[in-house]
């Protein structure tokens, strides 16, 4: 959750970034046949990650072995879906800058909120004038917002069988925190790239999902609708 102030809303970046640093110290590129965390050579996804990592080469951290184990986990969120004390986040994947010795990553998890949650997504409780003013994207029926280290896509992702009429219920969140972004502000190219990279990955996850919608299946056009205010 985004705080007051700037120390404070960092909190839970350095924790989720210690997590990152214990979770997975293999530089595995992960099982050939899984591919959530994948980003492969001179895609739009490495570009994008270039870009927002400033690095020209990168190690990938896989915090789900198995794409099947993801799935697992993210279906297992759904089903609990009538008790949210028992619902968690799901990370997927960090991304570090080759010779990288602090914090400054890229993390990506998911999770399934409310139909309304993008409407309040916490880059909208910016107080401190330190923090990037938020933009608002609307990317082929999806919702995504984006400041300065924070990026956030929201999906429809129907699942087949006894998951579709929970997964008509809510959206599937993608949170990305960017803290290679800590620091100085950065301009707006930056928080598009970041929402770029975010698409990219968050259609993989709907893939691996299985989605019946197929909500992602065109390449994003990644143009803020707002610079400011909420996703209402």
């Amino acid at each position: 959750m985004m705080h007051d102030s700037r120390s404070r809303r960092l909190r839970p970046v350095v924790a989720l970034c210690a997590l990152a640093l214990t979770a997975c110290s293999s530089e595995s590129a992960g099982p050939p046949e899984d591919r959530l965390c994948k980003v492969p050579a001179g895609s739009p996804e490495e570009k994008s990650l270039h870009t927002v990592l400033r690095a020209d080469t990168f190690r990938t951290d896989w915090h789900q072995p198995r794409d099947a184990r993801f799935v697992e986990k993210v279906e297992e969120n759904l089903r609990n879906l009538a008790d949210p004390a028992a619902m968690y986040t799901v990370t997927g994947c960090s991304y570090v800058p080759k010779g990288q010795v602090g914090i400054g990553r890229a993390t990506i998890d998911f999770e399934w909120v409310p139909l309304d949650a993008a409407k309040k997504d916490p880059a909208y409780k910016r107080k401190d004038p330190a923090d990037k003013e938020p933009r608002t994207y609307r990317l082929n029926g999806a919702t995504g917002v984006s400041n300065d280290v924070f990026t956030s896509l929201y999906v429809s992702c129907l699942l087949p069988g006894e998951l579709k009429e929970p997964s008509k219920r809510v959206l599937l969140r993608t949170n990305a925190a960017f803290t290679v972004n800590l620091g100085p502000v950065h301009d707006h190219g930056t928080q598009d790239q970041q929402m770029d990279f975010v698409y990219r990955m968050t259609r993989k996850a709907t893939e691996v999902l299985g989605c019946e919608n197929k909500p992602l299946e065109k390449d994003p056009a990644v143009k803020p609708v707002a610079s400011q205010g909420s996703a209402s």
